[in-house]
């Protein structure tokens, strides 16, 4: 029965149920006025993660008055937007409710920071449902929030893609990626390829563009260099970083440090193309 609910929202801008509220105007002026209050919703919400992002990328924090005022308000134009159009409002409940569980999974298995959970459920409450359209996408993924993590999902993948080219070119040159670092899995080193650049030390230390992809441990009193496959995204950078310069001898070659672009830009961009695909032109 749920799922019979939820593949119903796409009816959300049926007209006929909202003729009472404009009956002595133009059907496209009707349009107009019924989309302003989803498209308001969704220019906010795009201009706050467009910010958020830019703030995630310069200082790798975000101020948490984003999430303050921007859940709020798009939960405020929910209502009105339930209220007007008269849309079963359990699509905003379900839709919610699978941003919260789904950026909780995230964050614990340390996939997401505190700061992408909190995108996905502003991103949830500013598309609770879908405008009416007629792509197959929405009918397989019923609610929007699971078509931005698709998408966002997406996105993501092309980052690795980048840096396994650049590893390559490298190759080419006669680089080596894993040099000092013994490891003879093929699915492990593969890993390592397409999350890791070998970089000076100092460019790991001088700003947030890369984050440590190994670390040192001590072995018989003898310091050995081991890969850090994956990191937790509320790991402590600093720590990692000064526990390497305690072996900078071991670096003088490079360290493997992985690039990094925040999870929540992928997410934004994930966003605004979902956006562009169903509003555009609405």
């Amino acid at each position: 029965m749920i799922r019979q609910y939820i593949l119903q929202i796409h009816n959300r801008f049926d007209f006929q149920k909202v003729y009472f509220f404009y009956k002595d105007e133009h059907p496209e002026k009707v349009r107009s006025k019924v989309m302003i209050i989803p498209l308001l919703r969704l220019t906010i919400s795009s201009v706050l993660l467009v910010y958020a992002s830019a703030c995630d990328i310069a200082t790798r924090e975000v101020s948490d008055w984003v999430w303050l005022f921007g859940i709020p308000v798009c939960v405020l134009l929910d209502g009105v937007d339930l209220y007007l159009v008269r849309v079963d409002p359990l699509s905003f409940i379900v839709s919610l409710g699978a941003s919260f569980l789904l950026g909780y999974l995230l964050c614990s298995l340390g996939f997401y920071g505190g700061a992408d959970g909190r995108a996905l459920v502003l991103m949830a409450v500013a598309m609770p449902s879908y405008p009416s359209t007629n792509l197959l996408i929405t009918k397989v993924l019923p609610l929007p929030i699971f078509f931005i993590f698709f998408s966002s999902t997406i996105f993501s993948i092309i980052y690795p893609l980048k840096v396994f080219t650049l590893n390559m070119i490298d190759r080419l040159r006669g680089k080596r990626l894993l040099n000092g670092i013994e490891e003879n899995n093929p699915l492990k080193r593969l890993v390592l390829y397409v999350t890791a650049r070998r970089v000076t030390f100092e460019t790991l230390k001088e700003g947030l563009k890369y984050f440590p992809a190994e670390t040192v441990i001590l072995e018989e009193g003898e310091a050995r260099r081991t890969p850090i496959y994956f990191l937790h995204a509320e790991a402590n950078i600093d720590e990692l970083v000064e526990q390497l310069e305690e072996h900078r001898e071991l670096f003088d070659d490079g360290v493997l440090a992985s690039p990094t672009t925040p999870m929540i830009v992928f997410q934004t961009v994930g966003f605004l193309f979902v956006n562009l695909i169903l509003y555009w032109p609405f």
